[in-house]
């Protein structure tokens, strides 16, 4: 009889330990489940976060590439106006302006079709674009008569 007791009791502590592990063991896949869950939302907004960034980025540079294209005309015809030695001049500049302005175009554009991932990239070397087309703009402008 006392075997019989010791062996139930031993049957007992048995089933407790595998009850307790396979509780363990769901409660383990749960939480994995839900970090991974978690894990998924957080890459899922930081796609979404990096997708606004690059689309605000877009929308200015494009913005600024307008406003100086526009200010490109108006100086075009202010050239056009002024005296011809200072026109031969001035029209140099002018056409080294519209090659940066062409160069800023192309980084646009490939700001456009470049990934999320990649879009940091391209946008420092569409800021330098975007900065030396302003300075050479500038610096002409300040030759104007």
């Amino acid at each position: 009889m006392h075997q019989s007791r010791l062996t139930a009791g031993a049957i007992s502590i048995v089933l407790v330990g595998l009850i307790s592990s396979s509780s363990l063991a769901a409660e383990s896949t749960t939480s994995a489940e839900k970090v991974a869950k978690e894990a998924q939302e957080a890459i899922e907004a930081t796609k979404e976060y990096t997708a606004q960034q690059k689309e605000v980025f877009q929308r200015k540079a494009q913005e600024e590439l307008t406003a100086i294209q526009q200010q490109i005309i108006e100086l075009r015809q202010k050239i056009a106006d002024a005296s011809e030695s200072t026109r031969v001049e001035l029209q140099k500049s002018l056409n080294e302006l519209e090659k940066k302005k062409d160069g800023v175009k192309e980084q646009l554009n490939e700001l456009r079709s470049a990934t999320n991932a990649k879009w940091h990239e391209v946008k420092a070397g569409m800021n330098n674009a975007l900065n030396e087309l302003k300075h050479s703009y500038q610096s002409l402008l300040s030759r104007m008569p």
